[in-house]
């Protein structure tokens, strides 16, 4: 039983090695000059032991995106006082913050989103805030909550994409009026309200 323990414990040693020397050289030369030779040299370990942990350069960006929405979503969790509004000004503001940041990582994490093994975190983020939302009256009943996370989710991808392409605009201040949209909607009774 301590044999397997250690052997789980130096795989997960290995994996994190390999992790954290690929995102070091991602952010140090970008994502696209880092080859996965560089990352195995810098992580002393071989080429095939790359491809047992993670299957390509992208695999690695998903976990680092994985990482980064948990951790949002901790912090999140930690503030139980806050309205749906604020959870959710608060989560898409650290979620912006990531994706100004980390500008090419993040870019790699959107393009990525085709595939059966996306990062599903901001979607699950906003699911659970939405759900809870509704169970407290504070967002209408008369939508799925996660066909709500996937639209807004939608609008926030969508916006990060254009400002990323187009090279302009502030993506706090689109990602806050795409929330205003979406929770106020664009009625003119809402708006006197």
């Amino acid at each position: 039983m301590a044999d397997l323990s250690r052997r789980e414990r130096k795989k997960k040693e290995t994996r994190e090695k390999i992790y954290s020397n690929a995102m070091k050289l991602f952010r140090l030369q970008g994502f696209v000059a880092t080859s996965i030779e560089q990352i195995t040299q810098h992580a002393d370990v071989g080429k095939g032991t790359f491809y047992n942990y993670f299957s390509t350069k992208e695999a690695v960006v998903l976990e680092f995106s994985r990482r980064t929405c948990q951790d949002l979503v901790d912090t999140g969790r930690r503030n139980p006082g806050l309205t749906t509004r604020q959870r959710l000004e608060s989560i898409l503001h650290d979620w912006t913050d990531f994706m100004v940041q980390d500008r090419e990582i993040a870019w790699v994490t959107i393009r990525s989103r085709d595939g059966a093994d996306y990062d599903m975190s901001l979607h699950y983020a906003l699911l659970a805030i939405l759900a809870v939302g509704q169970k407290n009256g504070e967002i209408n009943l008369d939508f799925d909550p996660a066909f709500l996370a996937e639209s807004l989710e939608g609008m926030v991808i969508h916006h990060f994409i254009r400002w990323f392409v187009s090279g302009s605009g502030i993506l706090h201040e689109e990602v806050n009026k795409a929330l205003s949209v979406f929770l106020d909607g664009l009625s003119e009774r809402q708006q006197e309200a």
